[in-house]
Order: structure tokens, then sequence, then C-alpha cells
């Protein structure tokens, strides 16, 4: 049978997510989070197409099932396999799964320095060194259209969903 997804929530995106939060400014923990995440869709979607197809008969393909992961996580799903895939195919402007993506290249994600009282949409690019106590170090992203998202943030609202998915029936 393999592994079933909730094996590889446990096995892979879990430990990345704990790695990440250890380490909240490292760009390739975000990245490793990022991947085993946007996997994990995949890993559902063909694994219950195959073993219980009434858990996703409303999606015709991944496609659907990504856009549909996406509305549901408010966006956040969109940025994390968008994220994922930048660092995967360096430059997503073109092709098919374009229009699933927010974030177009590894340009677009940053380690930053947010003070206590920062926004997001106020940092300058570049990267700060953190050298008080009142600061924190953090991934983020610019999206296409310009605007700015947290890594962290958008991570958990997609594994909150898939935790709610993957155990609603224990």
């Amino acid at each position: 049978m393999g592994m079933t997804p909730q094996q590889f929530f446990e096995s892979f995106v879990e430990p990345n997510r704990w790695d990440y939060h250890e380490t909240p400014g490292d760009i390739r923990r975000a990245f490793n989070a990022a991947v085993s995440a946007s996997h994990l869709a995949d890993h559902y979607f063909t694994y219950y197409k195959k073993y219980d197809s009434e858990k996703v008969k409303l999606h015709e393909n991944i496609g659907k099932f990504v856009e549909f992961l996406s509305i549901e996580t408010e966006g956040a799903f969109r940025d994390i396999r968008s994220m994922s895939n930048a660092y995967k195919h360096l430059y997503n402007t073109n092709g098919p799964s374009a229009k699933y993506e927010s974030i177009n290249s590894c340009g677009s994600i940053e380690r930053l320095e947010l003070q206590e009282d920062s926004e997001i949409e106020e940092i300058e690019e570049g990267f700060i060194e953190a050298e008080d106590r009142e600061s924190r170090l953090t991934v983020i992203f610019r999206r296409k259209d310009g605007t700015k998202g947290e890594f962290f943030p958008s991570l958990e609202k997609v594994l909150t969903y898939f935790r709610e998915k993957l155990y609603e029936n224990s």
C-alpha cells in the first residue's frame, strides 16, 4: 500500500516545520518545509485517488486540487507551493502551472530582521542583521502582485488545514 498521507505528514512535513521553527531566518529550512508541504498535496491527491477516491472525487486532477487548497487556505497554499517551485525551477513564468503560482523566482524570497512593531509591507528589501532582542529573523516572500508575505504564518495555515483533513475521523 505504501506510505499513507498521515505517515508522510508525520515523517517529512512536521519535522521540516520543526526545523524551520528552530531557526526561523533560515531560507534552506523554509524551502525544505515548503517542499514537503507542497508535496503533501500531491501525495494526498494521488494516494486517495487510488485508495479512497471519495476524498478527492470533486477534483478531476492535481491542478484543480491545488486550486481548491489555495482557496481553502486563503492563498497560503499557493504561496507555499510557489515558494517550493521558485527554488526548484528558479523562474516560473511560463507553462500551464504558472496560473497557480504567486511567487515567480527565488529572488523573491529573502531573510529579514523584523522589529517587534514592523509590518512586512514597510520593510525595505535586502538583508538586515539581527543585533538586539527586540527583533527576530524571518523569511518573507514577494508575490507577483507586489505584496509581501511571511513564510511561517502561511506554512502554519496550510499545515493546520492538512492536520484537520488527515485526522478528521480520528
